[in-house]
């Protein structure tokens, strides 16, 4: 036996006994492919579900499901001088069928991530407008990830409006 045959079976011994250690080829992508599917399962299977909320137009689509009459539908409006709110925002005007005057619905729409700072901005915009409304009962919905308000809405109207944004804020799925 030279040399050369004495590599050639310690080569052999090696990949016979290291098998496990190194994969080749398809074993190798396909303990690859689990581990990922593992990875992927972890993260999402047996956590907590994240928020899902739809867009704008889910939000309407949720309104208008439950009967209610939409009238202005601007995107970009808050209810007060704060130009970081513009992305996230829309006002509305809305009325049961059976109320003769719509009321307005401020909406600001945030990730997940921003959701629970979120809430004082939204307190500072929604203490301008109670100022600027005095005499009016103003009230405010959380349901994540939207935060709402307005001023003197029936007690229908806020009962239709949350069920709306209850069922907005599981449209993504």
């Amino acid at each position: 036996m030279g040399p050369t045959s004495s590599w050639t079976e310690g080569t052999l011994l090696a990949q016979r006994y290291a098998w496990p250690v190194v994969l080749r080829g398809k074993a190798r992508s396909l303990l690859l492919l689990s581990a990922a599917a593992l990875s992927v399962a972890g993260c999402y299977s047996f956590s907590e579900p994240s928020f899902d909320p739809g867009d704008q137009r889910d939000v309407l689509q949720s309104i208008v499901r439950r009967g209610l009459l939409v009238g202005d539908a601007l995107p970009g409006q808050t209810a007060c001088d704060d130009p970081a709110l513009v992305g996230n925002s829309l006002f509305l005007t809305v009325r049961m069928r059976e109320e003769d005057a719509p009321a307005e619905v401020w909406v600001h729409t945030y990730r997940e991530k921003s959701w629970e700072a979120s809430a004082s901005e939204v307190d500072a915009c929604q203490a301008e407008y109670t100022a600027a409304h005095p005499g009016a009962e103003i009230t405010r919905l959380d349901v994540p990830t939207f935060r709402v308000f307005g001023a003197d809405w029936s007690a229908d109207l806020t009962r239709e409006l949350r069920a709306a944004f209850e069922e907005a804020s599981q449209a993504g799925r």
